[in-house]
This record gives C-alpha cells, structure tokens and sequence, in this order.
C-alpha cells in the first residue's frame, strides 16, 4: 500500500550513520523489496530488505523470485540454504526468513544470524499480518523488536473501529474476514486510535502516532495533488464515499523508541468531540418484511402529499431508470406520475421541486465518463425535454429560486464533466430561456462537485462541503445571492464565513462534507450523512441542523446557534443505516424521510439500507408507516431499460388473463416414444411409469430414517407465499433435516432443493450419492432411459406451502412426482421477453400465483400459459427454456427432478452446478452486444439510439429467419 511505501521512502532517504534495515513482519508475497530495488537503486544503496513468514510460504516466495531472472537479477550473490533452515535465501540487499513470527526465539536466531543488528538503523513494518495472530503472541512481538537495535522503529497498518464494530461498513468487513476463517484479532482488543498507540507505548516505545488513511489522503506529504489528479487518468474514479470509507477505518501507525520520531504524524488539533445536548427528535426505522428494492445514489421525486418517489440511482446490477415510491396511505398503489421511457438509467442527477407538484430532473451520469446534459421537465403531471445544459455534469447540487413574476428558476452549482473537470460555475435554468450561466461578481469559492445547497429565502443561502478536483473534501462555508442588474443579466454575490463559523461554532468541523443531503423543513435544514475530511462521521454528528434564522441576511447573529447535533442513539431501535448514497426528503411540515443508500465496502461486500428512517420529534407518538408500493403491471408502463422487471400481480391490469391450455397426459411404453416427446420439444404429463417404491414409502416417518434426522441440511425459509429470487425474500438456512421436516409437515414456508453433498460449489447433485438411505427406493423406468444416458442431475425437493419463483432451466428436465399435489404453470420460450426476464437473468420476479389458494393465476397479457396438475406418480417432462413456476397443493409436495442433456454442444464452458447457466453462444453474444453499445459512445444519443434500434431490428429478423 502506497502509505507504507512512503513510509520505508522517508525512513531510507532520512540522516543515519548506520546500515538501514527494513523488516517485513508477515510479507506474504509482498514485492515490496524488490520494486525499492529497481526504482530507487541509489537509495538502496546502503539497505537491506528482510522478509518475514511461515516457513512454507517463505519457500515459495524463494522459488519465486530464484526462478524470476527479474527479480533474481536485482540481488548480488544471492545465496540459497536447504529449506529446513530459517533462513531460506541471502544476499547483500535481502534475505528471506521462514519463521514462526510467534516464535522468538527463532526469530531472535535468524535475524542476529543476517546482521549486526545492534549496529543497524531498523524499520520493522507489519502490513495487515500481525492482527491475524493472536493477540498475546502480536504483543510479545512488539515487545520484542525494541530489543534490537538503539534506532528500532515501526510502521503498522491494520484495520480499527472508528465508530465501533456495529457500523455497517465495519460489520461488513468483519464478517468477510469471519467468512474466509481468518478473523483479525487485535482490532477487538485495539479498537481505537489511542488505544494501538497506547499498545506501543506499553510495549517498549517512547513515541506511537496513529492516523487513518483517509487524513494521509488529503495529506500532500504522502500523495501529492498531481498525483492524486494523474488517477483520472488511468481510469475514471467516482467512488470516493466508499474509498472513504474503507480509508477511514484502516490506520498507519508509526513508532519509535526515539523521542523525535513520528512527531510528523501528528494528528490535527480540534477533533474533540463537542458537547452533545439530548436530542429533541428520533430516528424511527421501518423495515419492510415484503418489498427490499436497493438503489444508492437516487434523486427524490415529489408526486403527493401521501407520497414520493426515488428515481434511477445504481441498483443491485445496474444504474436504474425506474422510479421506487414510497407512500403512507392505505393504497400502496403507484402514482404513474414517473419519468418516461426516454429518461436514460442515470445516478448521481437532481430533482428539484418548484410550484406545486412540477419539477426539473437535471444531468448524472452513466459510467463516471458518461456524463448527462440532457433535462426533464414534469409540469401538470406531464413530462417532457427541456433545454439541456451548457456542459454535461453530474455531482452538482441544485435549488428552487424565485425572481419575481411567474417564471419558475432552478439554480445549479459546482459538478463533474466528461472528462474529468470539476466546475465552480452556476447555472440558472427557466422555461422560457432555458439555461443561462450567472456570473460571480466578486470572489469564487473552490470549483467542488458534492457539494452542498441551502436556499434560505428563495433568492439567497449557503453552499458549503463537496470535493475539489484534488479530491479533498472542502470545510469552507460560503452565503450566496443572486442580484438582477439593470440590463436584466443575473449575478451571484458570494461572501465566505469559514472563519466566523470557525470561531462561533465548535461542531463547524463536521459541516464540510462531500455527499450529504440536504432537507429543509419547518425546524430548520438537516445535513444528512455523507463523508467528511478528517474520518468516520461520529454518530453524533451524523445529523446535523443548520439554524436558517441565525443567518438572517446573511449574516451570522452573534446570540443564535448556527449549528445542532442531532445526537441520535439508534442502539436501541434498529440497525444503523449507512448514510451515504442516500436521499432524504421532507415529510409533512416537520419530518424528514430517509430512503435508499449503502455501499460497496471494499472487497468485503456490500451494504444496502434496506428500512425507511423517520426523522421526527422524540415526543411524537406517531410510526413510521412509510412504505414502499407495488408498482405497476401495466405492459404499457414497464421499462425495457430497467435491470430486473418488479411486475406483481398485486395490482393486476383490468384485461382478461389469457386462456389456459391444458398440458396433456400420454402413456409411453418405449425409449423410442419418449426421444420423439423431447423431438417435439412440448411439455407433456407421463402417466403409468414405474418411478420404484419412493411412491409409497416417502412419507414423513421413513425420510426421516432413510435421511438422518441429525443430517444438516441448507433449505430456503420464506417470508411470504411467494419466494422472490431477485428480492431474496427468504433466507438460506441450514438445520438438521428432522427439524425440516417436522416444520414442513406443520405448515412452514420452507422449500428443500437439495445440493451435492460431497461438493456442493463444484459438483451437481445426486440422489443416489447424496441420500444413500434413499438410492435403492427411486428410479427411472426404461422407457426413459434417454434421460438416464444424459443426465446431469439429481436434486430431491421437498416443499412446504411456498410457491417456487417463476424461472427457466436451459437442461431438459423431468420432473417426478413422488408425493402430494402439485400446479405447475408454463410458459413456450415465444414468450420470455413479456415475462419480466431481466438480461442475462434465469429468474423472473413476476408472482404468477397471487397466494397458495389462488384458483385464477394471472398471466401477463399475450402470454400462452398452459397448466399441469400433478399426482404421485406423474413424470412431466419440461422442454428447455419453457419458463415455469410451481405450487403445491395440499400439503408438503416430495419431488426428484432429473435434469438431461438434450443437445450435443453448445452449452456453456466450465461448470454448471445448476444445469441453468444459459448456452455458450449467449453469454458470449452478450459480451458482444456491450461491445457494440460501446462503440456509440461519444455520439449524441439520439442518433445512437436511431443506429442501435435498426441493429436490434436486424438481428430480431435474423432470429425469425
């Protein structure tokens, strides 16, 4: 990591009369020595390099760089021992050391057997490697290396616990690190900053400065402004709340047992906390059991006084075009009042509302390099495009305005370009002249995008926070003002107060952030979240009101506090959302909503904000009852460009569902009858065919023998009737059989699809392999040897009341009945594009059943649904790709699915644990058609839509050829 690079660069380029030796506490296969080696030769000159590790991985590493001529070649006389030694590979610039770092004595040997080290100049570094050891054996180490020389110095880097371990993005992290069975141990025991300093200075260190990375990024000591705009251009970067983040809560330490060292790491003054009032007002969650759509990096969208929706934002694929409304009223029917079609998917675009209802949708962005110009404008419930800005941009902040008259105005500031450029331009948009740019009459703030807007009385406010092109996040605080010359032309007027707000308000260090949002209500203007300069948003501040009234003409009264904490302790009430890519909007005269947000935590995971949060006066007895409405099934409404179709059959369209067609049943007696079935490529019902004893036998009691009922099993748990793939309205769970099947049998929403038991990532499952209890009981007749000669899988299910989603399989297959009712409805192929498949996605989130009783399934219109109902004993046979989605009747259904290869080549390389993976020539046409959207890029939108319809078109006749 650059950060303990910079630190081994001061430590070599500083004064020493001694030989400067660097050790690599727990190297892994870092290059470190060798990058310093080709780089900096002059500045190796009098160093050395010296590799920690286990013994195995430091054997490897040895092969490695002896077998490399690169590397080999940096090092002079290198010298290799046999592998039982502790030192494994010697030179005059590096040795490698395989040791148990727990061991010190061992570890004493090897090192005094490299160098004098009473004579050397030390620098020990542990980069994320001594928090894995457990925490008494990492403390004798640090205890241990002060030994060493008189000039001993450290530099660590390892995870903390900013705002303690329950924040999301530290909850994250943790459970991935729990997940791969390597848990970090000193962070429990070192939570804090102090407290790893205080561990130094325990352990022998006269000096012990911790700072988090997020401070040494806006340090220019440790990455220069240059270097920080040569990032760009590599590759486009706009994900800096989660770089945030992750900066925030990794630190670097530096020690020294000299009394002068690490004094340049000394952190800022005036981090202390502020004293923190008890707060007047709630944080009051509501986490929706049904409806879990994610998007980060939406914009708010006024439609009602009952309701609101969150427009496009990035959801869980994809950037979105689709909007999510939110409502409290009874009907949890969607409005409509919506952006079109037309409206490109986008994130990181405003919204702003001006009279009543109407509103103006400005800019975003796709990738961080296609960026928007295009506007829309929704007046009397219409929307239509409006003049599009002077420059594309995306990250500004915008507010309603009044100049007098009728005319409506949106102000606009700050933002990011194509390519890369960060504007401190304003822009002030019409009706009737569309946009113009309004000049600064005096001085200009920092050009910022993230910024945030507050408009205090409709011609005047503060804007303050964002990013600069140097991406530092900005602490200044600026009053705005827009003034109409004679000649008609608009003019700002800015006035900076960074230093008066310094000085009148101890929480001003907490104002300045990149991301938040901004709600105005009666009590006065909420700045919700984001991220700020220095590290983690402390809870406290999280929240903060901005008290317009103590600005009265701009100017900052001396006896009104600017400034209020929130304050809110949410331990007590639900899990803590992670405020950034969030939207907030007021609701009522007083409330503030909090919807959507999270963030992609590194490589540990992502976090999504999955409850609504009311923000309402601690006395008030009221719930929280906003909630997110099913949205529309009308055909004419559905948006091709949105990632996943939500279509439900909740709201159902006035029209009649189509007819039903029966699936026949047949009896077969040969192979030959069965191959010319699957010629036939329809499904049909097989009737009389001898599946073994399973029919009789699978009940309760003997599943319960044959299987074990200590034997653990994974199953899906559902909320509701209907298992929804893309909203994971259930839960994977993994408990002993026994207790499955007692629940099962007594009514619970649980659905069994059983896996490989001997590898369940690599290997499809096996009946016979995997229930060995069950193998002699089930198998196929021959008459359906066909299947048995191309099989691919065996899975057994086992179902409660709980209807299977609607989904395709790309396998033939054929599903055997063994007890209870079934209803199975299917759709032909003809039929998947009105079926709510997303690109690329097996899985529709159309409910086809509305509820387990529902005699009338809907189908969507101009579908061809047809019908099986299953017995024990029946076979159906499913063609590949004929959509389909399964309710048991009656009680807990027992089935064993037999999926078959029906073709000779063409299904998708590598495994296939499923037999769903869609065919080879698929996937890779669709890696072809994102080349081909790509290679418009660049083009005005229009016409590149124009090109990539008549495509779409000519490969559509292509298909019907």
């Amino acid at each position: 990591m650059r950060a303990v690079e910079n630190m081994v660069r001061r430590f070599l380029e500083g004064p020493s009369g001694h030989q400067k030796v660097v050790v690599n506490l727990g190297c892994g296969f870092d290059p470190l020595p060798f990058q310093f080696l080709n780089r900096d030769a002059a500045l190796c000159q009098n160093a050395k390099f010296i590799d920690v590790d286990h013994h195995k991985l430091m054997v490897k590493k040895r092969d490695i760089i002896t077998q490399c001529p690169a590397l080999r070649d940096l090092l002079s006389d290198a010298q290799l021992t046999p592998e039982t030694d502790s030192i494994l590979l010697r030179s005059k610039e590096y040795v490698g050391i395989g040791c148990d770092l727990g061991d010190l004595s061992e570890l004493d040997a090897a090192l005094s057997g490299v160098i004098g080290l009473d004579q050397a100049s030390i620098l020990c570094i542990a980069e994320v490697s001594i928090t894995y050891m457990e925490v008494e054996l990492a403390d004798a180490l640090l205890r241990f290396m002060p030994m060493l020389s008189n000039d001993v110095n450290f530099c660590l880097l390892e995870q903390y616990f900013p705002e303690g371990p329950h924040h999301p993005f530290a909850a994250v992290m943790m459970k991935d690190f729990l997940k791969l069975q390597c848990p970090l141990h000193s962070v429990h025991k070192y939570p804090s900053l102090r407290q790893q300093e205080q561990r130094f200075r325990g352990s022998g260190w006269t000096n012990a400065k911790a700072t988090n990375l997020w401070e040494l990024w806006n340090d220019p000591t440790f990455v220069t402004e240059d270097e920080r705009l040569s990032l760009d251009s590599i590759e486009a970067f706009d994900e800096w709340e989660e770089f945030a983040l992750f900066a925030s809560h990794h630190f670097l330490l530096s020690a020294s047992i000299r009394k002068t060292a690490a004094a340049e790491l000394e952190p800022p003054d005036g981090l202390g906390e502020a004293l923190i009032e008890p707060s007047p007002l709630a944080l009051t969650p509501l986490c929706s059991p049904k409806l879990t759509n994610k998007r980060r990096f939406g914009a708010i969208l006024p439609t009602s006084a009952n309701t609101f929706g969150l427009h496009g934002g990035l959801g869980q694929q994809t950037r979105l075009s689709s909007t999510d409304e939110y409502t409290v009223s009874k009907s949890k029917t969607a409005s409509g009042e919506m952006p079109p079609l037309d409206v490109e998917p986008r994130m990181c675009h405003t919204i702003t509302q001006f009279y009543g209802q109407d509103c103006l949708l400005v800019g975003g962005r796709a990738a961080p390099k296609k960026v928007m110009a295009d506007c829309w404008l929704r007046h009397s419930g219409r929307w239509n495009r409006t003049d599009s800005l002077p420059t594309p941009l995306y990250r500004h902040c915008a507010t309603a305005v009044n100049l007098g008259g009728n005319d409506a105005y949106v102000l606009i500031y700050g933002g990011k370009t194509n390519n890369g450029d960060v504007l401190g331009a304003w822009f002030l948009w019409n009706v009737s002249k569309g946009w113009q740019e309004a000049t600064v009459a005096n001085q200009s703030p920092t050009a910022r995008f993230g910024a945030s807007i507050v408009n205090i009385d409709g011609q005047s406010g503060v804007v303050f926070g964002g990013m600069s092109r140097y991406a530092v996040v900005l602490d200044d605080f600026w009053t705005w003002k827009l003034v109409k010359s004679s000649d008609g032309r608009i003019h700002v007027e800015l006035n900076n107060l960074t230093e008066t707000i310094g000085a009148s308000s101890p929480l001003d260090k907490w104002l300045g952030r990149f991301g938040a949002s901004i709600t105005t209500t009666a009590v006065g203007c909420f700045i919700i979240g984001g991220v700020a300069r220095h590290c983690c948003i402390p809870q406290a501040y999280e929240i903060m009101l901005l008290n317009k009234n103590a600005l009265d003409g701009l100017v900052l009264a001396p006896n009104i506090p600017l400034l209020t904490a929130v304050g809110l302790d949410l331990e007590s009430i639900g899990p803590r959302p992670l405020l950034v890519g969030h939207s907030s909007c007021k609701v009522g005269d007083d409330d503030v909503l909090i919807v959507g947000g999270g963030a992609l935590c590194f490589s540990f995971g992502i976090y999504w904000n999955e409850s609504t949060w009311l923000l309402q006066s601690a006395k008030s007895k009221a719930i929280n009852g906003w909630s997110l409405c099913e949205p529309s099934t009308n055909g004419q409404d559905a948006n091709p460009l949105e990632e996943v179709s939500t279509t439900t059959v909740d709201e159902r369209p006035n029209v009649n569902s189509p007819e039903m067609e029966i699936i026949p049943r047949i009896n077969i007696s040969t192979p030959q009858e069965f191959q010319r079935v699957v010629d036939k490529a329809k499904p049909v019902i097989l009737s009389g065919l001898d599946l073994g004893t399973c029919v009789k036998t699978w009940r309760k009691e003997y599943l319960e023998k044959a299987i074990g009922r200590d034997r653990k099993v994974v199953v899906h748990e559902a909320k509701s009737e209907n298992m929804n793939f893309h909203t994971k309205n259930f839960s994977y769970v993994t408990k002993e059989f026994g207790k499955f099947i007692d629940e099962i049998y007594d009514g619970s929403r649980q659905y069994l699809r059983s896996v490989s038991s001997v590898n369940p990532m690599e290997q499809p499952a096996n009946l016979a392999q995997d229930f060995p209890g069950l193998r002699g009981d089930f198998h196929l007749p021959p008459e359906l040897s066909f299947v048995s000669e191309n099989a691919h899988s065996f899975p057994l299910r086992l179902s409660g009341p709980v209807v299977l989603w609607l989904h395709y399989d790309v396998m033939a297959n054929v599903l055997c009945q063994i007890q209870g009712d079934k209803r199975l409805i299917l759709y032909p192929p003809s039929d998947v594009l009105r079926l709510g498949f997303a690109p690329g996605a097996s899985s529709s989130s159309i409910n086809i059943f509305k509820n387990m009783s529902d005699t009338s399934p809907y189908s969507p219109p101009n579908t061809h649904p047809h019908e099986a109902r299953l017995r024990p004993g029946d076979v159906l046979f499913i063609p590949p790709l004929w959509p389909h989605t399964a309710n048991p009747i009656n009680g807990v259904s027992i089935a064993v699915n037999a999926f078959f290869r029906n073709i000779d080549r063409g299904y998708a390389a590598g495994r296939d644990v499923y037999g769903n993976r869609d065919l080879q020539a698929y996937e890779r046409g669709r890696m072809e058609v994102d080349k081909i959207a790509r290679s418009f890029d660049g083009l005005p939108r229009d016409m590149a839509r124009f090109y990539m319809d008549r495509l779409a078109d000519e490969l559509r006749r292509k298909a019907h050829t």
